[in-house]
C-alpha cells in the first residue's frame, strides 16, 4: 500500500506530530532558560563547570526537559516524513533517519550534563583530601561531552536540513517554512565543524544559543502550521 501524500484533516498521526513539534519547542526553550551558564573562559574549566554543581538540581531539570523536548520533536519529524510521499520523499526519509540518530546523540549529551552536574556537586562538597579524585571524575565526564557535542550539532542539523529540502521540493508544505529551516540549520552545521577544532568559548556558546532559539521557533511554527491543517 502506498503512503498517502499530504496532511489530511482529522489525521491522528499528524495531530500527534503537530503536538510533538509544539511541545518539543516549549520544553527545549524551558530547558535552555533553566540551564545555568558560566561566563568563565574555557581555559578555566573549574569556573566554567562550577555553576552546574552549584545549581545541581536546576541543571538536572533543565537537561531532563531538553531531553524530552528533543524526543517530542522526533515525533514531529516522523509526521513530516509520513506526509511527503512524492517529490522530496527521499530527502524526507534521510532527514527522519538522521533525526533518529541525532536525537539519540542529544539524549547522550543531556545524560552527560546530568552526570556532570552530580560530579561537580560532589567535587564542591568533597573534603580537601577527596577533592582531587572528585574533580577527576568531573573532568572525565566533561571531556566526553566535549567530544560528543560537536558531532551532535553537525548530524542533528544536517537532519533538519534534509527535512527542509524535502519540504521545499514537496507540494505539502509552504516553501517559506522549508527555506526558514534550511537557513537556520546551515550555520549550525558549520558551527559544529568549527567546534570540533576550537575550544569552548563564550562567543560560540552565544551564537549557538541564538541559532538554537531560531530552531525552536521553527519547531513551533511547523507545529502550528501542521495543527491548523490536521485539527481544523
Amino acid at each position: 500500500m502506498s503512503q498517502q501524500q499530504g496532511i489530511m484533516k482529522g489525521d491522528t498521526f499528524q495531530k500527534i506530530s503537530s503536538a510533538g513539534f509544539i511541545l518539543g519547542a516549549i520544553l527545549i526553550a524551558a530547558g535552555g532558560l533553566l540551564m545555568p551558564h558560566a561566563n568563565a573562559p574555557a581555559s578555566d574549566l573549574q569556573e566554567m563547570l562550577k555553576p552546574l554543581g552549584e545549581y545541581q538540581y536546576r541543571t538536572m531539570l533543565s537537561s531532563l526537559l531538553g531531553m524530552i523536548g528533543f524526543w517530542a520533536v522526533l515525533i514531529g519529524a516522523a509526521g513530516v516524513n509520513r506526509s511527503i510521499a512524492a517529490s522530496g520523499a527521499v530527502w524526507a526519509r534521510l532527514g527522519f533517519y538522521f533525526t533518529i540518530i541525532g536525537t539519540a546523540l542529544w539524549t547522550a549529551c543531556w545524560a552527560l550534563d546530568i552526570a556532570t552536574a552530580s560530579a561537580v556537586a560532589n567535587w564542591l562538597s568533597a573534603p580537601i583530601d577527596g577533592k582531587e579524585a572528585a574533580w577527576s571524575v568531573a573532568v572525565t565526564l566533561s571531556a566526553f561531552g566535549r567530544g560528543i557535542v560537536p558531532s551532535t550539532w553537525i548530524l542533528y542539523w544536517l537532519a533538519l536540513a534534509f527535512l527542509n529540502v524535502a519540504m521545499i521540493q514537496s507540494e505539502v508544505y509552504p516553501p517559506w517554512l522549508g527555506w526558514a529551516g534550511l537557513i537556520v540549520s546551515t550555520p549550525l552545521i558549520v558551527l559544529g565543524v568549527v567546534q570540533v577544532f576550537t575550544p569552548r568559548s563564550i562567543t560560540l556558546t552565544l551564537i549557538f544559543s541564538i541559532l538554537m532559539l531560531l530552531t525552536t521557533l521553527w519547531n513551533l511554527a511547523t507545529g502550528v502550521w501542521v495543527a491548523r491543517r490536521a485539527w481544523s
